[in-house]
């Protein structure tokens, strides 16, 4: 299986290349296209936790219900064309089986299938932090795609740091977090337009988005002429 990405940046898709009898599972919707000798099917269930109670999880943590999975049959080779829904960077990582990724919601676009999907309950942090409840956890040996809204970047430490809620794409499970204010006080966070953020620590990897889904929605829905009865 080889994987490239094509356009990095505002624009970026991925090319999933294939060998015969390989399959590689995505984010329903995420396909733009495929070669002919690919056979899609849809299911709710991956190696890992799957099923409708799968299903509803990962549509809790903001992705989809429902899995597409892309088999190249008929013992030739093929190729799949995955792209996210927002404009911006998509990223391979490749998973050793030393340590699980956690997603944030919507940022999961495909994994190959030795990769085993399940989510992980953010609990009270989830509420408070105003994002998904669940992330979607990956685990085992395989290649995983990650896109974003806006340019992803990574960031590779041991100790400490800081990121906007609103801009966590993916992290190894190596590091903790938790929720609090951006500045002295709630008072100066919420004023200075930060509200909270994520306060990692560890040593491990850490995936962020240049921008923020969730404000730019805000933003736009003010320019948008008002609904008519």
């Amino acid at each position: 299986m080889e994987i490239a990405i094509k356009d990095s940046g505002a624009f970026a898709s991925a090319i999933v290349k294939l060998q015969a009898g390989e399959t590689f599972v995505s984010e329903s919707g995420a396909m733009y296209r495929t070669s002919a000798e690919i056979d899609s099917d849809v299911t709710t269930h991956s190696k890992g936790k799957g099923g409708i109670l799968g299903g509803l999880k990962r549509l809790l943590g903001g992705d989809s219900f429902f899995l597409s999975k892309y088999t190249a049959e008929g013992g030739v080779a093929g190729e799949v064309g995955l792209a996210p829904s927002l404009p911006g960077d998509v990223m391979k990582v490749e998973l050793d089986g030393s340590s699980r990724w956690l997603c944030a919601g919507g940022s999961y676009l495909g994994s190959s299938e030795e990769l085993a999907l399940d989510t992980q309950f953010q609990g009270l942090r989830g509420m408070l932090s105003g994002e998904n409840l669940y992330f979607l956890s990956v685990d085992g040996q395989g290649l995983l795609l990650v896109g974003a809204f806006g340019c992803i970047r990574e960031v590779t430490f041991d100790g400490e740091v800081v990121v906007d809620t609103g801009h966590v794409v993916a992290f190894e499970d190596t590091l903790s977090y938790e929720i609090s204010k951006a500045g002295g006080s709630w008072l100066r966070s919420f004023l200075g337009g930060e509200g909270l953020v994520m306060r990692f620590k560890g040593t491990g990897r850490l995936l962020v988005q240049s921008h923020n889904a969730r404000t730019f929605g805000a933003k736009l829905g003010r320019m948008l002429p008002p609904r008519k009865a």
